[in-house]
């Protein structure tokens, strides 16, 4: 993968880490979920471009095993101490459409694991590119995909869901990822040969972007008009950071940490609630220190702690379990993989 991509990952997750410690009130960092958005797309139509063998079902064993780990973690604790959680609703039902990727809102109460909403559209993402394929074939069927999600939400901008998921997966957000996967087209086919001028100013243009997201979150919130207000710099943030990728060194060590984040960035993304609740909450508070200085301090290690566990978390439970379920299961979904290799 694109060491840009992977650094703005890393950025995105760090973001999103620095907006639920809420340092800042209100808090920014939020914005972070939108650039996410915008990388799916573009590396969605990246990984198809190479290869759409099997598509939907190696997205399902990268996603699945630590997303139901945290899901069954959450519920555990609730049942252990439910005056943890604030808006938990855990039943049979709930825990269910959690795990099936089925979008839900009961009294303010989403998927048990609360981050999951985010996974809720990608999954759906996935799921209609996986079908766009089928039906059209790999190249044509991504294409196709982004044409019919766009029509989807504009159709749906005229209607009333009164189902919650039709409405949810209608959101203008879902435009996010059709960005992402033009993006990937424009790199492709203009941006990578485009002249050195070009890249310069579009760098420009991604970093004024990229200053604007908090500004506009911390004045408007993350609920005005988000796709426009936030999805469109994101799209300019991802646009930038493409144009600086023959400028990595992969032996700069700031670099290749970068790219180290970004690679545990999914981990860190559904770990870090864990982490500062039981850093911040469960030890920092209790030994008594307060104040800007030390608030600081607690943000700085809390942070580093959600670092560190969460590239842990990639190398020794990520990475071996997705090996350990393709090892287990290649063969029933990439079948011409299979055979190539024998």
């Amino acid at each position: 993968m694109l060491q840009s991509i992977q650094t703005l990952r890393a950025l995105a997750a760090l973001l999103v880490v620095f907006a639920h410690f809420e340092y800042i009130k209100p808090a920014v960092g939020g914005f972070g979920v939108d650039i996410f958005f915008i990388i799916s797309g573009f590396i969605m139509a990246y990984i198809v471009n190479k290869s759409a063998e099997g598509f939907l079902y190696r997205r399902i064993i990268r996603i699945v095993p630590l997303y139901y780990a945290m899901t069954f973690l959450s519920a555990g604790l609730y049942l252990a101490k439910p005056s943890w959680f604030r808006n938990l609703i855990l039943t049979p039902t709930t825990l269910a459409k959690s795990l099936l990727f089925i979008p839900y809102h009961i009294k303010d109460s989403g998927p048990v694991l609360t981050l999951g909403w985010t996974l809720n559209y990608e999954m759906f993402f996935y799921v209609s590119i996986a079908a766009f394929i089928a039906i059209f074939g790999s190249k044509k069927g991504m294409i196709a995909c982004l044409i019919g999600l766009s029509v989807f939400v504009l159709l749906s901008a005229f209607a009333s869901w009164e189902n919650y998921m039709f409405r949810f997966w209608s959101s203008p957000m879902i435009m996010e990822f059709v960005g992402g996967g033009i993006l990937y087209y424009f790199w492709q086919h203009r941006l990578r040969s485009a002249s050195r001028s070009l890249r310069n100013a579009l760098i420009v243009v991604g970093f004024a972007a990229l200053v604007f997201l908090p500004y506009a979150e911390y004045h408007y919130g993350l609920a005005t008009q988000r796709f426009l207000l936030f999805g469109g710099p994101s799209l300019l943030v991802a646009c930038g950071f493409l144009c600086l990728e023959d400028r990595f060194n992969p032996q700069n060590k700031i670099h290749s940490t970068m790219v180290l984040l970004g690679d545990s960035s999914y981990a860190m993304y559904l770990v870090h609630p864990f982490v500062i609740y039981a850093f911040l909450r469960l030890v920092y508070t209790r030994i008594g220190m307060q104040g800007p200085v030390l608030d600081f301090l607690g943000m700085v290690l809390s942070m580093t702690l959600v670092c560190l566990i969460s590239i842990a978390m990639h190398k020794w439970f990520e990475k071996p379990m997705v090996s350990l379920l393709r090892s287990a299961f290649d063969k029933q979904f990439e079948p011409a993989k299979a055979v190539a290799g024998n």
